[in-house]
């Protein structure tokens, strides 16, 4: 190719366009309104290259700076405006003071600025806490780690988090398969199944799972995370083939062999088995299941983030599945029937999760 034709082919390269992300300039939008709209800027299935996911992943100082931004939120007690975003990242990430404009509750919120070609430059992730302590009313920590992939888990977990005063709210910035290179973490035993480099429940690269380390962090240096009244709960969405019996199926990261079915069925009390009594109350007709009676494979053995609330050291989570006798119980993972994460059900959750952890708000 000679000079000219090589100038000409680089001027008409595809490029991208990057545009500020306006989600929080409506002033009419509700809480719940405003999760949807940056739910749109969600990182699609198979975007990135290989240079595009990299130059999208945090840098080690970036990785730094974000789990501090997210540490920095947890502690905002009306002082949501005077965050400072780490240097490292302030190009990249905004906190901002929201209030719904329906209910009038205040969130404060740390969020992406810019889009490329209409989807989040970098796909980090979305938190948002309430804007003061009093205003928390469950210590629960609501996260969606697979949006568009699980359906509409995302604007669930946001529904739940605004109607029940959690005590955070993590939303992934990207699809489980925006980067379909199979992840060098967690390999799984199936050989028809693969765990992306983008699947932040499988690879500990994923900057959602560094939000979720830090919250854990947070929680267990602020209180603890007792069992009678704290959970951190991924909301996951399941194929209507998988595990068809079960409406909602739970588990704390381990399965079920022996020990673990002993671990479900004693007399101890846990947060997933008072959730799961909840949730029974509040859907009656409904199947909700546990690995001690469902033979259900979606057990969450392999969640990276999952592993190391149970036990297993962060060197280890990527090969190291955990074990009943070191499982804290503070790690519920819930796969879903679509019925479940439709807004019909919004209420019956809601209530469910009053009813489990309720009466130990952090402001109370």
């Amino acid at each position: 190719m000679n000079a000219a034709l090589l100038i000409l082919s680089s001027i008409f390269q595809p490029f991208s366009v990057s545009t500020p992300i306006l989600c929080l300039q409506n002033t009419t939008a509700t809480f719940d309104d405003l999760i949807a709209c940056f739910y749109n800027y969600t990182v699609p299935q198979q975007y990135y290259s290989e240079d595009t996911y990299v130059a999208a992943q945090p840098s080690s100082d970036q990785l730094l700076a974000w789990e501090a931004l997210v540490s920095s939120l947890l502690s905002v007690d009306g002082n949501c405006t005077s965050v400072v975003v780490p240097e490292a990242i302030a190009d990249i990430y905004g906190v901002s003071l929201f209030t719904d404009s329906t209910s009038g509750l205040q969130y404060c919120i740390a969020s992406e600025l810019n889009a490329l070609d209409g989807v989040y430059a970098n796909g980090w992730g979305l938190v948002a806490v309430p804007a003061t302590y009093d205003a928390v009313e469950l210590t629960v920590h609501l996260a969606a780690p697979h949006p568009i992939f699980d359906g509409p888990t995302a604007l669930q977990a946001a529904a739940l988090f605004s109607a029940t005063g959690a005590r955070s709210l993590l939303i992934s910035g990207r699809h489980r398969e925006a980067y379909d290179t199979q992840s060098d973490c967690v390999i799984p035993t199936s050989a028809t199944t693969v765990y992306y480099k983008t699947d932040p429940t499988h690879d500990v690269n994923e900057p959602f799972h560094s939000a979720s380390t830090a919250i854990l962090e947070w929680q267990r240096a602020n209180g603890g995370c007792p069992s009678d009244s704290c959970a951190i709960i991924q909301l996951h969405g399941k194929a209507e083939t998988s595990c068809p019996t079960d409406a909602m199926f739970m588990s704390s990261g381990i399965g079920s062999s022996t020990s673990s079915v002993a671990w479900y069925t004693d007399s101890t009390d846990r947060p997933i088995k008072r959730l799961k009594n909840a949730l029974i109350q509040s859907f009656a007709p409904w199947n909700v299941s546990l690995p001690s009676d469902s033979s259900c494979s979606l057990t969450a053995t392999d969640n990276v983030f999952g592993r190391l609330v149970n036990g297993i050291d962060a060197s280890k989570v990527c090969t190291h599945a955990a074990l009943a006798n070191t499982t804290t119980g503070e790690f519920v993972h819930i796969e879903q029937a679509w019925q479940s994460t439709s807004p019909d059900a919004y209420e019956g959750w809601a209530e469910a999760l009053v009813e489990a952890f309720g009466g130990a708000g952090e402001g109370k």
